[in-house]
């Protein structure tokens, strides 16, 4: 197959990636998931006028002459906290004392706040006149009863569950997370914890790479662990691919001798729909389908070109499936601080950045690590930046464009 596109890789993945099913979850689990369901007001919201400060509820029309030197004097008629029930009506020439989230007394049409006034036993001093309307919460001014609050797809952050709990949505209908299976592949791997026996071998960093990676973007991670560069082993692993959601590998799709996965997956009823893209590093991807809606992704053994490939090919992916609207990468533009350039044009490099905001401009410095087996190149940088087919320098102060980080 010949190398493709990074956009035509992402199309064929995303047009192959089919929405999850949906689960009810408590509220208090629904942190981090995507909504299934538009989520309604189930009344007016505020519910009925109320103070937004802590004050007196006084008529306009009482107190639209006060100032400092000539204040107006009112009779002070009682007193509302927020939860009561009291039935006051603040009539010419009164007030009310209210506090914060206290309903509005009929007749009232603004509030002064305790600041701009002075208590003179049953009297306040009103010493400055504000507008109708002044300090009230109308109901209904935030959302009206079965407006939509929130729509399907949408990411529950902290704030979105406290808008679930303010219209009493105990149960939760979100899509499920999708199960994402993790195999690291190659004789000369460790995992941590293990014991180094021989120089030639080094710990599997991408297992924990890949574990993070999805956990980060709500997949349900699961370690299978390594296997031997031996075909037997590797087809028994790939056996349980219907278990998962997403079948994720780490090395063995190059073109070595002992490169087995590019070979074995179709045994295994993967249909392979490209292997190799046009980019630096992680040239070697390989992608698949199997069954109704599985997705397999062949990724290389290299540590950067293994974490970049995830970052922009598989993460789109699983954000899809769980049922994300936004999931294709934002790119956008920031100024080259530094001279970049390179031998080799042939493919699209992703190149490890800083990208940084001065005022509204964004600025970009890059890591000079930028081998694909320098996992370090990833330390205090934020993001990618796109160094385009056919471009062997870019000039610094030049526009780049960039991709943060996850």
């Amino acid at each position: 197959m010949s190398l493709l596109a990074y956009e035509e890789a992402l199309s064929i993945i995303l047009e192959h990636t089919k929405l999850i099913d949906a689960e009810r979850v408590f509220l208090s689990q629904a942190i981090g998931r995507v909504l299934a369901e538009d989520i309604l007001a189930d009344t007016d919201k505020p519910p009925f006028d109320n103070s937004a400060m802590d004050g007196y509820a006084v008529r306009y029309e009482d107190i639209k002459e006060a100032s400092e030197e000539r204040p107006v004097r009112l009779r002070i008629a009682g007193e509302l906290s927020a939860g009561d029930e009291k039935d006051f009506k603040v009539e010419k020439g009164s007030a009310v004392i209210i506090f914060t989230g206290a309903p509005l007394p009929d007749g009232a049409d603004c509030v002064i706040p305790f600041e701009l006034t002075q208590r003179e036993g049953d009297y306040v001093l009103i010493k400055r006149a504000l507008k109708i309307g002044s300090n009230i919460r109308r109901k209904g001014e935030e959302v009206k009863e079965g407006q939509i609050l929130l729509q399907t797809g949408t990411l529950i952050r902290p704030y979105e569950v406290g808008i679930m709990a303010s219209v009493n949505k105990a149960l939760v209908f979100v899509y499920r997370k999708p199960k994402v299976a993790i195999l690291a592949t190659g004789d000369e791997i460790k995992d941590v914890g293990e014991t180094i026996n021989k120089p030639s071998q080094i710990r599997s960093s991408n297992s924990y790479t890949l574990l993070s990676q999805v956990i980060r973007d709500g997949g349900e991670a699961h370690y299978l662990g390594i296997v031997k560069d031996n075909e037997e082993e590797i087809s028994s692993a790939l056996r349980s691919i219907h278990n998962y959601d997403v079948f994720i590998t780490t090395g063995g799709v190059s073109m070595g001798g002992k490169d087995y996965i590019q070979y074995l997956v179709k045994d295994c009823g993967i249909d392979v729909k490209f292997h190799k893209v046009r980019i630096k590093p992680a040239k070697p991807v390989l992608f698949g389908t199997y069954g109704e809606k599985g997705l397999f992704f062949g990724l290389p053994g290299n540590p950067v070109s293994c974490s970049m490939a995830f970052d922009l090919l598989v993460r789109p992916a699983i954000l899809k499936m769980s049922g994300r609207h936004r999931y294709i990468p934002d790119v956008f533009k920031a100024t080259l601080k530094e001279s970049f350039h390179r031998k080799d044009a042939e493919r699209r490099e992703f190149v490890r950045a800083y990208v940084w905001f001065e005022g509204e401009r964004a600025y970009c410095s890059y890591s000079h690590k930028t081998q694909s087996h320098m996992l370090t190149s990833y330390v205090n940088m934020n993001a990618y930046m796109v160094v385009y087919e056919g471009v062997y320098e870019i000039n610094k102060d030049s526009l780049v464009d960039v991709i943060m980080f996850p």
